[in-house]
């Protein structure tokens, strides 16, 4: 294992994405992050929302007492239809709404530091490569709304 790979590197990774991502997206015309691609896809607040759902998913499981849903979350579209992310679904919060509840589901990812296992390195991998994955999408979406 590397540094790179500790849960403390990997914690942080995370958290840079999230603040790259949140810099990107500061200050940009809600109604343009909040449109739908011509396709129906996912709009940008909305992949920001499910970023949110997803690290809830992927390091909740491994906090005491289990993942902690936001509601301003947003599950994949399959999930959608538990009775538990119903109401998710449905929700239309500000992405800076979005921001902060994911800095909370964050900051109490922050135990899983002392706690430097292949199952927690490989939850938090996951988690980093989904982010950015999802990352690169947004950067995607907003380069084609800028019509560039």
């Amino acid at each position: 294992m590397t540094e790179a790979d500790s849960v403390a590197s990997l914690l942080e990774q995370i958290g840079a994405e999230q603040r790259r991502l949140r810099g990107l997206l500061t200050g940009r015309d809600p109604s343009l992050l909040a449109g739908r691609t011509p396709a129906g896809k996912w709009s940008v607040a909305e992949n920001v929302r499910h970023l949110l759902f997803a690290e809830q998913a992927h390091l909740g499981r491994l906090l005491p007492g289990g993942p902690q849903w936001s509601t301003l979350g947003l599950p994949p579209t399959g999930m959608q239809r538990q009775e538990r992310f119903r109401a998710m679904a449905s929700a239309a919060p500000s992405i800076e709404d979005v921001f902060d509840a994911w800095s909370v589901a964050h900051a109490s990812t922050r135990e899983l530091a002392g706690r430097d296992t292949e199952e927690v390195r490989k939850a938090l991998t996951r988690n980093l490569k989904h982010l950015r994955s999802h990352v690169t999408l947004i950067e995607r979406l907003l380069r084609v709304r800028a019509g560039r």
